[in-house]
């Protein structure tokens, strides 16, 4: 099982779940790069047929995750978690996409895409 596998699948393990605030600030990227070979890919993390936008409290954070991740360049895009989940849900492409919060971290905030509010939710 692959290392980002293995470390996502212990959250799915746990009961309590803290409720996360939709108007707080994440920095996060487009999910189509390239790598620093050249090589186009898709940056989503996956666990249990489940795909994830990542994204981040800090730039900071969201630099060391694409380095890690061997990510040449990304644009830094910020918004409100509501608003992620909002883009989310407006590209037909992404409907089945989630949002993990920090995922190199030791609790990262996992948002299923069935929580994710649609387009129409506006606040």
């Amino acid at each position: 099982m692959p290392y980002m596998e293995r470390r996502l699948m212990h959250l799915f393990k746990k009961k309590h779940r803290e409720p996360v605030v939709t108007d707080a600030k994440v920095f996060y990227s487009t999910p189509f790069g390239d790598t620093r070979d050249g090589r186009q890919k898709l940056f989503l993390l996956e666990c249990a047929g489940v795909r994830y936008l990542p994204a981040f409290w800090t730039v900071e954070s969201m630099k060391a995750f694409y380095e890690r991740v061997d990510r040449a360049a990304f644009m830094v895009l910020e918004g409100s978690i509501k608003s992620v989940m909002q883009m989310n849900r407006s590209i037909e492409q992404m409907k089945e996409v989630g949002i993990m919060i920090e995922p190199l971290s030791e609790h990262p905030v996992v948002i299923a895409p069935d929580l994710l509010p649609g387009p129409e939710a506006r606040g």
